[in-house]
């Protein structure tokens, strides 16, 4: 029988289990894809200030530029409106000024006699920029007028920029409260008048005159007119005790004596004011005495506004 020969160890056979190439490792060591997934993925931006790359700058926000813009054009507005108002006020007491020593020379009045003047419609210098005022007032209170005294209102409608131009019309209200309307009763009557009142159209007072000794007291009622450019008084109503009479029948019953009573007196006025307005209209209210002028076309720095009138 045949020896055996002895087989040579293989290649497999040198190597140890413990060297085994990878692919031959066990299932369970192998990583598996949940690790994969749970690695940390570097920081882009840390990763550039590692690097030494600048970030890049942030853009700035409109809504903050325009709040900026917004605040600059309310402060330029502001400021234009404080320039505004102070060149208004300004412009207007200019004005006002101007005005009032207009009237104080044409009324001859004294430099610190109170003249207060307002310009109505738009803004001054709107108007200044038209080259004429709407509508001027101007008040002179205490104004005396011969025996009379009260206050006196100007209206100027249409007064240009330059005074010496003329003004499209001007009206002067004359106003005589009825307490100062005794000093023009007791003229017209020729007596000491007393219980002097304005009533029912009429200038009412009483007065008292004598016959042979006897005292007697009548009440006269006097209706004011415009008569040739001045004012007139004509009585209207007599009241003798209780009875009333008219002017014919009181100067039946005594003669001459009643007669400057009864006689119709003109008081002259326009002395006292600018020869451009004329005596229009005289009226008795509840409580004063109204006396009213007009002009036109009156130039308020003109002659026709510095020279007193007259009557004829």
């Amino acid at each position: 029988m045949a020896d055996a020969t002895p087989t040579e160890p293989t290649a497999a056979d040198d190597v140890p289990a413990d060297d085994a190439p990878a692919d031959l490792a066990p299932a369970d060591d192998a990583p598996t894809s949940s690790t994969a997934d749970d690695a940390e993925v570097p920081d882009q931006a840390a990763t550039e200030a590692e690097a030494g790359v600048a970030a890049p700058p942030t853009p700035a926000r409109p809504r903050r530029r325009g709040l900026v813009a917004a605040i600059v054009v309310i402060g330029i507005v502001v400021v234009l409106g404080v320039a505004a108002v102070i060149a208004e006020t300004v412009a207007r007491a200019q004005a006002q000024s101007l005005i009032a020593g207009e009237v104080r020379s044409a009324l001859q009045l004294e430099a610190d006699h109170p003249v207060d003047v307002a310009i109505a419609g738009p803004p001054v210098l709107w108007q200044a920029a038209g080259g004429r005022f709407e509508r001027i007032t101007v008040d002179v209170p205490e104004l005396a007028i011969g025996d009379l005294r009260g206050n006196l209102t100007l209206i100027a409608e249409g007064t240009p920029l330059d005074t010496a131009q003329p003004t499209d019309a001007v009206q002067a209200v004359f106003e005589v409260a009825e307490a100062d309307v005794a000093a023009l009763a007791g003229l017209l009557s020729g007596a000491v008048a007393t219980d002097v009142r304005l009533d029912d159209r009429e200038i009412r007072f009483e007065t008292g005159f004598d016959v042979f000794g006897v005292p007697f007291t009548i009440g006269i009622g006097l209706t004011p007119t415009v008569e040739e450019g001045q004012l007139a008084f004509t009585p209207s109503s007599v009241v003798l005790g209780d009875e009333r009479l008219d002017a014919e029948q009181l100067q039946q019953q005594f003669g001459d004596i009643v007669a400057p009573l009864l006689a119709s007196q003109r008081v002259c006025v326009a002395q006292y004011l600018p020869q451009a307005l004329a005596l229009t209209a005289v009226q008795v209210g509840d409580e004063q005495l109204l006396v009213v002028f007009q002009g036109a076309d009156v130039a308020l720095s003109g002659p026709e506004f510095s020279t007193l009138g007259t009557c004829s």
